[in-house]
């Protein structure tokens, strides 16, 4: 029999009184040594009733149909199943055998979960399995984006690897500066991956994109009720969440001077204070922060605090712009396009004149330009060579549109429309030339890429057509 003095007498008064679950205990016979009121509620009786009493006799007296206790003591195995009770409500049952010293079954736990209680539980795991499946998407995604290839083939390019092959597994604070679409964000991404901090948190922020104060309580955290609006329980801040990795703040170069100062207060003593906050909280991690801004410019203006500046720009990563890589303006455009090509199921390729044209222009936008302009001579492109001829407005700047059978101006991708379009804008009512040289020019490089359209890109064909040499059709396509 069930002797008290095996367990502590608290702790069964707590199990019988207040435990929130059923739970009932047999020996190796099947008598039932100990329930909890939970339990004999369940099967409409008491303790009393149960306690002293064989299952066998519960199942007799109609208390209860089926038993996963008598299914222990039968193959010594846990055993799990469905019982009703004398008014046939369904109860989910668990019963898992324990040994004694000898080998011999000594006791059998039983817990039992009304079949309302059960679904609750199987609506938590769904809520769940979809979380998991939601996590293993995001994780799948994380994997692609490990696979990502950074294009390097540019001299310039190749010391900057190097530099950050030196930097990464340093703790230091690292500033990345360029001009805005240059991929700074994928230099910071990729310092946090070859560190030794690339198990940890890696957290990046857009330090423009919010107002002062909503960026101090992003990056700090603030305590409960310290602003209207504030969680009751307080919001962890990002320097808290990304303790042990890497912080990536971005467009640092925005930061407000008394922010600043904070930001200042956290890489000297690596400690912060959430908003409303009285204590200060040890934080270990590591700063990259990137802008387009010229920092000692900013210092200069007191507009950038120059003790900051040399906390962030332990060192410093120069990234150059898309014109000044020349030698990795075709691979990446390839890069983009397979991905389109793989992800449509398409064989779409870039024409003689989009390479060269893509050579000689000056992608004022970058590594972010050219994914669009991909994107969008895939999108519009009647064949499956795509073509890119930028066309200088009145104003000869940079202004481009890509074509697909009819040259259109700032992107217009009409046909009889694009076409009446072209016309307009040969008009002199209609558009400011100061020369007829520049009048003449304008209509002559609408009617080449009209013709190149036509001819499908084919830089031979098209020079071909209009009766010039291929080398004359290239100097007219880039002169300014």
């Amino acid at each position: 029999m069930f002797a008290v003095s095996d367990f502590d007498e608290k702790l069964l008064k707590a199990l019988k009184e207040h435990y929130q679950e059923s739970i009932f205990v047999t020996d190796g016979e099947g008598n039932v040594i100990f329930t909890n009121r939970l339990a004999a509620a369940r099967l409409h009786t008491t303790c009393e009733e149960m306690e002293g009493k064989n299952v066998r006799e519960l199942i007799d007296e109609g208390i209860y149909r089926g038993s996963t206790t008598l299914e222990v003591i039968r193959t010594k195995q846990p055993a799990t199943g469905s019982i009703s009770d004398n008014k046939k409500a369904m109860t989910f049952s668990n019963s898992v055998p324990v040994f004694g010293d000898d080998g011999k079954l000594a006791y059998v736990i039983t817990n039992n979960m009304s079949l309302e209680h059960n679904q609750e539980w199987e609506s938590v795991i769904s809520r769940n399995s979809e979380e998991n499946k939601r996590l293993r998407r995001e994780i799948a995604y994380m994997r692609l984006q490990d696979k990502r290839v950074f294009v390097a083939n540019s001299p310039v390019m190749k010391n900057v690897l190097s530099t950050v092959e030196a930097v990464a597994p340093m703790d230091s604070s690292v500033v990345i500066l360029g001009e805005s679409g240059t991929g700074k964000d994928m230099i910071a991404e990729m310092i946090h991956e070859k560190s030794p901090r690339k198990k940890g948190a890696y957290i990046s922020i857009n330090c423009a994109a919010m107002t002062e104060s909503l960026l101090e309580s992003e990056l700090f955290g603030y305590e409960s009720g310290s602003f209207t609006g504030a969680h009751r329980e307080g919001k962890i801040g990002l320097f808290e969440a990304a303790s042990g990795g890497t912080l990536f703040l971005d467009e640092i170069g925005e930061m407000s001077l008394a922010l600043q100062s904070k930001l200042l207060r956290v890489l000297e003593n690596h400690e912060i204070r959430r908003v409303g906050g009285i204590k200060n909280i040890h934080v270990d991690v590591r700063v990259i922060s990137a802008t387009n801004n010229n920092l000692m410019e900013m210092v200069e203006q007191k507009t950038f605090r120059e003790d900051l500046y040399y906390r962030l720009s332990v060192f410093t990563i120069h990234l150059p712009s898309l014109k000044e890589r020349k030698d990795d303006i075709i691979p990446i455009a390839q890069l983009f396009l397979d991905e389109l090509n793989q992800k449509y199921g398409t064989h779409k390729e870039l024409a003689d004149v989009t390479v060269e044209t893509m050579l000689n222009y000056r992608w004022p936008g970058n590594i972010r330009e050219l994914r669009n302009v991909i994107e969008r001579i895939y999108v519009i492109s009647r064949n499956n060579k795509l073509v890119f001829t930028p066309i200088p407005t009145a104003e000869y700047g940079d202004e481009f549109s890509v074509t697909n059978g009819r040259a259109g101006n700032g992107g217009s991708t009409g046909n009889a429309g694009g076409q009446a379009n072209d016309l307009r804008m040969l008009d002199p009512n209609q558009m400011e030339f100061s020369t007829l040289k520049e009048f003449t020019d304008y209509a002559e490089q609408l009617f080449i890429k009209k013709t190149m359209a036509e001819c499908g890109g084919s830089v031979g064909k098209t020079a071909e057509r209009l009766g010039i040499h291929r080398s004359v059709l290239y100097r007219k396509l880039h002169k300014k």
